[in-house]
């Protein structure tokens, strides 16, 4: 088994009074202020305790003067139109396209992080973008929702709620791609002003957890049931990491299919990225473990390998491929009122599908 690694975020910043004056820093209201000017921060598991002029694990939040700020308030690193696929959630508006934003830190010191020039690095200094515009952006695009992906959305909870109550108010679906670890308060905020979706990466079992991400597996799923309980659409997402988390499959199949078996999952090929150079993943074990996590949920995807077979939606009750995908894409579409054309079997469904805005077009 590979040595674990962290790799937090490396904050380019101090706090003074001086990033008052930026229009990225809001006081955050996920505090709680103690005696003495130390703040805990409740929007993650991890619940930093941050003395006054700390920095929380994160990257983005600090104490100055006993309350606790976030730098990252539409202070956004990317902006692109993507399709839904690519998240990937395949039953949320299928067919359909969203802005994508981000903006920097993270609060998992993932050593594998395909976005590690994003995630590991936190800084107050960018582009400061108004909620509003991001919901331009999609409608001029012609975009049916926004998104908060590529590094941790939860960074940006503050922002996304007002970003989701505007979308809403113009027809939009709202989404976010997770590592799962912000609170249930923090959901429950954002399923209030119109999330919709979460893909939430799994990233292994609790062993990885414990020993790679000093996290705990039990505080992740129960976010996950919360998002759920509240109504929000949820597909899982497992990276199968030789060396590191791939000993764990069962564990993570079995915590997938405590939700239901109409849960999705996808399970996705490793490469090597930032600080883990362990060997990609064998195709042979993604497909093993797509026939094998077929028994116990009914829509399992195979990503990162091109031409595979799991990258389609097969009716649970006859096999029918309900959605067919190439390229990231939705390229045929047979779902009618959420049944397959051939046996009238339910497809699960969130949404219905549409049509892809000027996709990969950046907006900053």
């Amino acid at each position: 088994m590979s040595r674990a690694v962290y790799s937090w975020p490396a904050p380019v910043y101090k706090p003074g009074e001086y990033l008052l004056k930026l229009p990225n820093v809001r006081e955050s209201p996920y505090q709680t202020r103690e005696e003495g000017g130390s703040v805990i921060c409740t929007l993650c598991h991890r619940r930093c305790r941050l003395p006054p002029g700390k920095i929380g694990a994160c990257g983005m939040r600090f104490n100055l003067g006993g309350r606790l700020y976030t730098a990252a308030y539409g202070l956004l690193t990317a902006a692109e139109s993507r399709p839904m696929e690519i998240k990937p959630l395949y039953h949320f508006y299928p067919g359909t396209s969203a802005v994508t934003i981000s903006t920097w830190g993270c609060n998992f010191p993932c050593a594998w992080c395909q976005n590690w020039h994003l995630s590991k690095t936190a800084s107050p200094a960018g582009a400061y973008v108004p909620p509003e515009r991001v919901v331009e952006w999609a409608l001029e695009n012609g975009d049916s929702g926004v998104n908060v992906s590529f590094n941790e959305p939860t960074l940006l909870a503050e922002y996304a709620e007002e970003v989701f109550r505007l979308a809403r108010a113009r027809g939009l679906h709202a989404s976010i791609n997770t590592n799962g670890y912000l609170t249930e308060e923090a959901v429950r905020r954002l399923a209030e002003a119109g999330m919709e979706g979460m893909n939430i990466d799994i990233k292994g079992g609790r062993e990885t957890y414990r020993r790679w991400l000093a996290a705990d597996f039990d505080k992740f799923l129960s976010t996950a049931r919360h998002a759920k309980a509240l109504g929000v659409h949820i597909e899982f997402t497992y990276l199968v990491i030789p060396g590191v988390n791939d000993h764990e499959t069962d564990e993570v199949i079995e915590a997938v299919a405590s939700f239901g078996r109409e849960t999705p999952l996808h399970i996705t090929a490793y490469y090597p990225a930032h600080k883990l150079f362990n060997p990609p993943t064998p195709p042979e074990l993604l497909d093993e473990l797509w026939h094998k996590a077929r028994r116990e949920l009914d829509y399992v995807y195979v990503g990162n390998l091109p031409g595979h077979p799991g990258q389609h939606t097969y009716c649970p009750r006859c096999g029918y491929p309900v959605i067919k995908r190439a390229g990231g894409r939705a390229v045929k579409i047979e779902v009618v009122n959420g049944k397959c054309p051939k046996c009238s079997g339910e497809i699960l469904l969130r949404g219905r599908p549409g049509r892809y805005g000027r996709l990969y077009r950046s907006f900053i």
